[in-house]
């Protein structure tokens, strides 16, 4: 074991020195160091057993050096993903399993103990012709080389687990220092290589607690110039990236940034405002709520739109059916709150949502605080919190045989009319047994009209 009285990670020395300048961790900088997996470090012995070269890289080191939770462990190896993956596969750990994620890439996915760790051999790439995937990698022994072909400076550094090195080429450190997103090297470049970058550098100025990094200039005017790239990145990766930036703490500014250059125009082939209120709602601390999944607040961005042209968006991103379900039902029922005071409409309301209607709330307060009625909002949520279930539950108490011998009439569109009006009644009005229906039935007058105009389940 590799042991030094400044460096407190024991696993195994790497034969291989990286080909650059390496800056050693002071003291105070070992804080990080308890949040690295067994697991990690178990995978780099496993290689330094290979002879071969490995670092940690991309969104981990940058985590680790914010003191943030790290939820992607990436290593970088001189390795060759078969040459390690047959390595993996000989140890014959029930808990180990090897996965050829993008093998042709030189990616493998390694699931050591529930902790998923990305290994990716040191390449460089020759041109992006589709600008979405390199034509030709080429696999080496340069983390130099590595570490230039990747997008942000802030995602550049590498970490020498063995000895307590930082790897930092490109001033990555500095800038995350100081609350700044830089391309590495010509950022027209970087975005040419992979238009996805373009909807990356947006979720990048994420830091949380901490609010958001600044776009370097160039970087900036990058983003705006080389737009059109959105048109060579498949649907799912776009899709992808939003919910990530829709996830974040400073979503609701992202957003907003996003809108002013005109990139959401750009994904959705629609016009978006700075002013318009489902953008200005997504900075509305309700939002943060685990309830509001990524559908819903592209159901409220999508507030001063018609449903139909949310559906062509949720179709355009290849939504899940049920997040597209999801999210044009959220959309509907914008702006549609039933009327404090009256508990019937309050029981049909909270009965058609179902165990949406506290995520549809949310979205309700979002929009409340820019139309100047929230406070009408929170009283409606009161009075809410404070209705009891329903005593019959949700399903209808009258079945269509016992509705046919009340009434005589046979089985057709009528029935079932009237049956679903009824279960209205009842819901409004919280009845619990068949005496109670039959009472109603009484009342209303179903034997004559139009049965398509009765009242429905609906809102």
């Amino acid at each position: 074991m590799f042991v030094t009285q400044d460096w407190p990670i024991q696993i195994p020395r790497l034969p291989l020195l990286a080909d650059l300048e390496g800056i050693s961790f002071e003291e105070n900088n070992f804080k990080w160091v308890s949040k690295i997996p067994p697991e990690v470090l178990n995978l780099i012995s496993e290689i330094a057993i290979l002879d071969g070269g490995c670092w940690l890289v991309g969104g981990a080191v940058r985590e680790l050096l914010s003191n943030n939770e790290v939820k992607d462990w990436d290593l970088a190896t001189t390795l060759l993903p078969l040459e390690l993956s047959l390595h993996l596969n000989s140890l014959n750990q029930g808990n180990l399993k090897v996965i050829h994620t993008g093998i042709k890439y030189g990616t493998i996915t390694i699931i050591w103990s529930g902790v998923i760790i990305e290994v990716t051999s040191l390449r460089t790439d020759s041109v992006y012709s589709d600008g979405r995937r390199p034509e030709n990698v080429f696999f080496g022994i340069s983390l130099k080389d590595d570490l230039e072909r990747r997008d942000f400076t802030i995602n550049s550094m590498a970490i020498d687990l063995s000895r307590g090195l930082l790897y930092d080429p490109h001033n990555g450190l500095d800038d995350l220092k100081n609350f700044k997103l830089r391309a590495v090297g010509n950022p027209r470049r970087r975005i040419a290589e992979d238009g996805l970058r373009l909807l990356r550098a947006y979720r990048f100025l994420e830091r949380g607690d901490s609010g958001l990094l600044s776009l370097d200039q160039d970087l900036h005017d990058a983003l705006i110039k080389e737009q059109w790239m959105i048109e060579k990145i498949s649907k799912e990766r776009i899709w992808m990236e939003l919910q990530k930036i829709f996830q974040g703490k400073n979503a609701g500014e992202i957003i907003w940034l996003m809108t002013k250059h005109k990139m959401l125009d750009q994904l959705f082939d629609q016009k978006f405002s700075e002013d318009d209120l489902g953008v200005m709602a997504q900075s509305a601390s309700y939002l943060f709520d685990k309830k509001v999944t990524p559908e819903y607040r592209l159901a409220l961005l999508n507030y001063d739109r018609t449903s139909e042209s949310l559906e062509i968006s949720c179709k355009k991103l290849l939504l899940s059916n049920n997040q597209r379900k999801n999210a044009l039902k959220a959309h509907h029922f914008l702006g549609k709150i039933p009327p404090c005071g009256d508990r019937g409409m309050l029981r049909l309301w909270r009965h058609i949502l179902g165990n949406t209607y506290e995520t549809q709330l949310l979205l309700e307060l979002s929009i409340s605080k820019h139309l100047d009625h929230e406070r009408e909002t929170l009283s409606l949520i009161d009075e809410l919190n404070e209705l009891p279930p329903l005593r019959a539950g949700r399903l209808p108490l009258v079945n269509g045989i016992w509705l046919m011998e009340k009434t005589g009439l046979g089985k057709g569109e009528k029935l079932g009319r009237l049956k679903e009006w009824l279960h209205r009644l009842q819901i409004e009005r919280d009845l619990v047994n068949l005496d109670d229906i039959w009472n109603i039935l009484a009342t209303i007058s179903w034997a004559h009209g139009d049965y398509m105009k009765w009242p429905r389940i609906e809102w």
